[in-house]
């Protein structure tokens, strides 16, 4: 039934949604205003969008919005921002067949004042600088550092005392922030007498964390093409000092999986135990008893280990040893069980989990917590059977700290054989998991180092690239607390090609340290690295150990009991005590790797982690997969490999949910076949482990 002043009267053939279809010769579909520009100072701002056919304005069109982190646009074609993320959206109307878009370009200018700042402080502080101080400098994070979303922001850390009040701006394309913040003042511990530190003055400035809020809004603002200016302000009476510049970069994306990890004397368990980070939580015990020595598969649904290592007073072997089912709900029930401590620590899971390969035991371990000999074989990891591979066993009998890629079509590892160089080769081998039993291929070298160890390699997603720790040893430390030394390095397993990862590693292009305080406090203390399986945000992510100063809080000037201390030395009384410098840190690595001289780029501390206790062998995987219908951040959380932004609720609210597969091209996350599957292919996106993801296009 037509009624009079319906604008869909007439003759219009009607659409699914109730729109007019018009004839579209000769009209003009347009939106007004053009490329409005809505600034927010930390409250929700609106700008209302009108759609017009020949100039007259149209009271119903369906209006869709790109870019759902800066806000939302209803029905009625009010955009209502998020309140504090800034960047462009591209806003679009629809009529009946027709389609006109412009884009809304979302300023935020945000500001912050901590309790006990006054004003004449920040107009101090506002003003030129009048004084100098040469011991106030960054400790914390390093300068060129690149962080993901999804994290807890740095602590930001400084050198040097005699503080009121600091500014803190950050500036990046159209968001800026100017924060005023009154750090406590703490004092500093002994040095201990260890050369080339010094520790004065008696007092240092307490860790700074911006707010929550406006850290989340900086990520969510990211575009992953241009840089954050860091700058910071002291007053300390009435000088006013700096101020200290930093530039970081922000990954437009979130950090995947979940983060698993052995702890040692932890606050929770007093004891050894593997603990859990969800990206943004703290730590949480997941099995304990002195769990540890494990290994988790890529798809992060099977976890081995070591079980009550050290009981009835064997400190060669765990008692026991088993594998653990990874569950959505979080649980993580026994899914076998060994009597044998030393079958299924370290071994190497295939990505899915179903089976392993158990690391290799010689007589004369080079890895402490398990003693042997035994050798390294093929096991289903349900039921710990051995499975007949002739074609590994017959040309490996020792493979130590093995690891298959998450393409599940390469196996890495240190050949250990009594010809092999005892630890010095690195190699790998072709797989086929497919086949019953699974097929070996030939043992190819990856490097050869002429002292020391090349251990625990980890792959690229794309099983291109294998980051391992070259060093003294397969350990981070010697027992009693005896130092040992080692960085990580990528090799590329096509071009035969090793890059030293210096950034990654604390030492810039000139191979001069930019660690605070110095190569010989903080050097060549980097260990087993595990790589996300994904790539994030147009870089691969690193997660490795490290005995490195984080800051002024875990350091020889530290404000923590003993941080001066990076090997664990025993106290009096004690067998071995943990270092608590012993910490997780994460780095990124350039996806387009390939002809630079050095990819990667300067780590981070993990957040969430244990501040007391000693952390160490961290595996990022990803969390078990989700089901359609249920909430994701991207297609990489979802079984079927899809999330989208589906309409739920409110009118203009959109909510990502997991999906049947679509019509259509792939996004960043997605399931793929080949690149070209992936939305973005004419801008770089290329398919990597049947995911499609986004190149590095930061802008130097």
């Amino acid at each position: 039934m037509k009624e009079d002043g319906d604008p869909n009267a007439g003759d219009a053939a009607t659409d699914d949604a109730g729109l007019g279809v018009q004839d579209a010769a000769a009209q003009t579909f347009s939106i007004e205003p053009l490329e409005p520009t809505l600034t927010n100072s930390g409250s929700p701002a609106s700008q209302s969008f009108s759609a017009l056919l020949d100039g007259q304005l149209l009271p119903k069109v369906a209006w869709i919005l790109d870019n759902p982190l800066l806000g939302s646009i209803d029905e009625g074609g009010v955009f209502h921002s998020a309140g504090k993320v800034a960047g462009t959206a591209k806003i679009s109307a629809q009529y009946g067949l027709q389609q006109t878009s412009t884009y809304i370009h979302v300023v935020s200018n945000l500001a912050y004042s901590a309790d006990g700042v006054t004003p004449a402080q920040k107009a101090a502080l506002d003003g030129a600088p009048n004084g100098n101080d040469a011991q106030f400098r960054w400790v914390y994070p390093y300068d060129g550092t690149v962080f993901p979303r999804g994290l807890g922001g740095p602590d930001l850390q400084f050198a040097g005392g005699g503080v009121d009040a600091l500014r803190i701006a950050l500036t990046m394309g159209n968001f800026s922030f100017t924060g005023y913040f009154k750090p406590a003042s703490v004092p500093v511990k002994a040095a201990s007498g260890k050369p080339n530190v010094s520790c004065a003055p008696s007092q240092i400035m307490g860790p700074v964390s911006l707010p929550a809020d406006i850290w989340d809004a900086l990520t969510m603002s990211a575009d992953g093409m241009e840089a954050v200016t860091v700058e910071v302000t002291k007053l300390a009476g009435d000088k006013v000092i700096g101020p200290l510049t930093q530039r970081w970069r922000i990954a437009p994306g979130d950090l995947k999986g979940i983060v698993y990890y052995n702890t040692y004397k932890s606050a929770s368990t007093k004891t050894g135990a593997i603990m859990r980070i969800k990206p943004g939580s703290d730590a949480e015990v997941m099995i304990g008893g002195c769990t540890v020595c494990h290994s988790v598969s890529a798809q992060g649904n099977v976890l081995s280990a070591g079980v009550q290592w050290g009981a009835d007073d064997d400190k060669d072997n765990p008692k026991d040893s088993a594998t653990f089912d990874l569950n959505d709900d979080g649980s993580s029930p026994v899914r076998y069980n060994d009597d044998d401590g030393r079958k299924l620590p370290f071994a190497g899971l295939t990505p899915d989990g179903r089976w392993l390969i158990s690391n290799g035991v010689p007589s004369d371990s080079p890895i402490r917590g398990v003693k042997g000999p035994l050798a390294s074989k093929l096991f289903d990891s349900k039921t710990g059977a051995e499975v007949l591979a002739p074609s590994f066993t017959d040309k490996v009998k020792y493979a130590v700290s093995p690891a298959f890629s998450p393409d599940a079509r390469r196996l890495a590892f240190t050949w250990y054989d009594a010809d092999k160089g005892n630890g010095k080769q690195l190699v790998m081998m072709d797989v086929d998991l497919t086949m019953d039993p699974p097929a070996f291929g030939s043992v190819l070298p990856v490097t050869t180092v002429s002292s020391g160890i090349a251990g625990w390699p980890s792959f690229f997603p794309d099983g291109k690239g294998i980051v391992y720790q070259e060093g003294q040893r397969f350990d981070t430390g010697l027992h009693g607390g005896g130092a040992v030394y080692a960085e990580l390095r990528l090799a590329d397993t096509e071009g035969a090609v090793v890059r030293r990862l210096n950034a990654l590693n604390g030492w810039r292009a000139d191979n001069d340290s930019y660690l605070p305080f110095g190569e010989d406090e903080e050097g060549s203390r980097n260990y087993e690295p595990s790589v996300l399986p994904v790539p994030v945000g147009g870089y691969y992510w690193v997660l490795f150990t490290s005995r490195r100063a984080y800051g002024s809080t875990l350091s020889p000037c530290g404000s923590v009991e003993r941080s001066d201390d990076e090997w664990g030395k025993p106290r009096a009384g004690e067998e071995e005590t943990p270092s608590v410098r012993k910490k997780l840190w994460v780095a990124a690595i350039d996806i387009d790797y390939t002809g630079k001289i050095d990819p990667s780029h300067p780590a981070f501390y993990l957040p969430g982690q244990e501040l007391l206790a000693g952390n160490m062998r961290g595996y990022s995987a990803l969390e078990p997969c989700r089901s359609n219908g249920d909430d994701c951040a991207s297609g990489a959380d979802c079984c079927g490999g899809f999330c989208r932004y589906v309409q739920t609720g409110d009118v203009g609210g959109l909510t990502p949910i997991c999906i049947a597969p679509p019509e259509g091209c792939s996004n960043v996350d997605e399931s793929c076949q080949t690149s070209a599957d992936c939305c973005g292919v004419a801008a770089g996106d290329t398919c990597i482990n049947n995911r499609c993801a986004a190149p590095n296009i930061f802008l130097q």
